[in-house]
């Protein structure tokens, strides 16, 4: 049934949509930050190496979309609402639009779903920054729950249906997550939660296959640690170690639906690194595009729905989000989503 005065709203961090929107958006991303022009200048020819875009906004439309879809199939109808930190459509914005709307409450999904200052009560701080006139409830950090540890195994059974055998002394196979810097890593669960995923996806592996988490995508300050190893030093370094290496296998568990450093740190620079040895390289979609994770979603949004508390379907939540969660310590600067 429609509740007209209830609303979901879809909160992410934008992306640039063709190569116009590029110079604006990393200036939106950075304003306040001291980032050099030269390393703008640097990462709009990232964006351009990748077709100008990103296609973050289309993506995060989709899974919308499909959102809309599984809750229709069930009889309910709410509208969903998207706004971003740094591009069209504008948080604020969007926040405005549902107030007019009539509005009177929201469940909040963050578009990330593991703890850190970035992924999560950054998306917080934005929502109260907006001075919202509705009641909301935020969805917690949900890369715990049940269907979204499906959805990420679907990811790998998928692959491995389709291909040859994996070969565990000729195979490199890494699991990718956004660095942070590891002053932020000490007050979140960040570092945790991707390894409950990497258990998860281990025994659908062969036993002496082992999945080695590596990070992707460090910027700012080069004199602030950051949590290693990135993804290109990791396929290096394997191919010192093993020299027998053939394949590298990336499974990019940190992301709900490919951006632009998906496309550049791991379609591109990650690829050049396996190429440089002369290995085959694969890269695993992204967990969004599977039925698991949408079905997650649609639970959380029926419990909210009828009254209850979604986070409570989220194994670890209740100690998620407290007042020493996730501090940034020195905020890491994203210039590329």
């Amino acid at each position: 049934m429609a509740r007209p005065e209830r609303g979901i709203l879809w909160q992410s961090f934008g992306s640039p949509e063709g190569p116009d929107d590029v110079w604006p958006f990393l200036q939106n991303v950075t304003r306040g930050r001291g980032v050099p022009e030269a390393r703008l200048r640097l990462v709009a020819d990232q964006y351009l190496a990748t077709g100008g875009s990103s296609p973050l906004n289309a993506l995060n439309r989709d899974l919308i979309r499909r959102l809309g879809d599984s809750l229709g199939e069930r009889g309910v109808e709410l509208p969903i609402y998207f706004g971003n930190r740094n591009w069209h459509p504008y948080l604020a914005d969007t926040v405005d639009e549902m107030a007019r709307d009539g509005i009177q409450e929201a469940l909040v999904i963050p578009s990330s779903a593991y703890s850190s200052y970035s992924g999560c009560r950054q998306y917080r701080e934005d929502l109260i920054g907006c001075q919202v006139t509705f009641d909301t409830q935020t969805l917690k950090p949900f890369s715990q729950h049940p269907l979204f540890m499906a959805a990420e195994a679907s990811v790998v059974a998928s692959y491995l249906a389709t291909r040859p055998p994996i070969d565990a002394s000729t195979t490199a196979i890494f699991a990718t997550a956004h660095s942070i810097p590891t002053t932020t890593a000490a007050s979140c669960d960040y570092q945790r939660q991707l390894g409950s995923v990497c258990e998860v996806l281990r025994a659908l592996l062969p036993s002496d296959a082992p999945i080695e988490l590596a990070y992707q995508s460090r910027s700012g300050d080069p004199r602030t640690p950051w949590l290693t190893p990135d993804i290109a030093d990791a396929i290096h370094a394997s191919f010192e170690a093993n020299p027998d290496l053939r394949r590298v296998i990336v499974i990019p568990i940190g992301f709900i639906s490919d951006h632009q450093e998906v496309l550049y740190d791991l379609d591109i620079l990650a690829r050049n690194a396996a190429q440089s040895h002369g290995l085959g390289f694969d890269r695993l979609p992204t967990v969004g595009g599977t039925s698991e994770f949408i079905e997650m979603l649609t639970e959380l949004v029926l419990v909210w729905n009828s009254g209850g508390d979604p986070n409570s379907e989220i194994p670890g939540a209740e100690h998620l989000c407290h007042d020493g969660c996730c501090l940034s310590g020195a905020p890491p600067i994203h210039t590329s989503r």
